[in-house]
């Protein structure tokens, strides 16, 4: 997984930039994070991964610029924050 440092520098190069202090972009860093010290605390890394995979469509439908769809099936509290 990338690190939520370059995940940071990575969505400044986004055009327009998308802050990284965002709530989408602060709950995907927190998830990247979570993913990456799963295993060393003994947790799943299923759950981690869907973690990850939910905060990443909601960045993608909130800051990617995607018209969010209310069948889309992935609610935000799924979110890590």
């Amino acid at each position: 997984m990338l690190p939520s440092a370059r995940l940071a520098d990575l969505l400044a190069t986004f055009a327009p930039p998308v802050d990284p202090t965002a709530p989408e972009g602060t709950d995907l860093c927190s998830a990247l994070d979570a993913y990456d010290q799963a295993a060393r605390f003994g947790l799943s890394a299923e759950e981690a991964r869907n973690e990850v995979d939910a905060a990443a469509v909601i960045f993608h439908l909130r800051c990617g610029g995607a018209d969010p769809q209310s069948s889309s099936g992935i609610h935000e509290h799924r979110a890590a924050r």
